[in-house]
């Protein structure tokens, strides 16, 4: 009787105790989950928004409401891209996306009406090494492509002059290959989505 009751101590009532631990920590995750499922996709659509705006080099109220006002106002959705119009003219936004040294990098990539000289690149997502390739998100580093044409020369951080030259990231060599490489694609890429070529 006494082994039979150890049996069941010792084996059965650990393995009971783990499955009704598992299902309970389970059910817990996938409430929270269905719980905050509806804003974590509306923050999603808000970030993408936002890179699209960035992008275009437009001004915008950096809040939710903001961000809405202004892409229902400026951005116009087109079949693989957005359009933005003022007293620019017209700009073209192009998604994007490529490797980069730890996973894919997403972009947004805003072009002059000539389709070749950059407005603007906003970075939607990424998963390179914090505080060394992931400073492309950095402002400093996107904002040297503005009013500059494909394909571009990476030079030493601080160091770009020419108009083809920007700075590549100190310790991250690699991620700033791998968006040179990217932003390469993006004329190619617009003449076929907006001109058809």
């Amino acid at each position: 009787m006494s082994v039979q009751r150890s049996f069941y101590k010792d084996r059965i009532y650990p393995l009971i105790f783990m499955f009704v631990t598992t299902l309970l920590c389970i059910l817990l995750t996938s409430g929270l989950h269905l719980l905050t499922l509806d804003r974590a996709e509306a923050n999603e659509l808000s970030f993408a928004r936002r890179a699209i705006l960035q992008a275009a080099d437009l001004d915008f109220t950096n809040t939710t409401d903001g961000i809405e006002r202004a892409y229902r106002m400026q951005i116009g959705e087109e079949a693989g891209f957005y359009t933005a119009t003022g007293t620019f003219g017209t700009r073209y936004i192009i998604p994007l996306d490529g490797p980069g040294l730890w996973g894919t990098i997403t972009i947004m990539v805003g072009l002059e009406e000539d389709l070749e000289t950059f407005s603007g690149v906003a970075i939607v997502s990424q998963n390179e090494t914090p505080g060394l390739g992931a400073r492309i998100e950095e402002s400093w580093f996107t904002d040297q492509f503005k009013g500059k044409r494909a394909p571009f020369i990476m030079v030493e951080e601080g160091t770009s002059s020419a108009p083809q030259e920007v700075d590549a990231i100190t310790g991250a060599t690699r991620t700033s290959e791998y968006f040179k490489n990217l932003t390469a694609r993006v004329p190619g890429e617009a003449q076929r989505l907006i001109r058809g070529e």
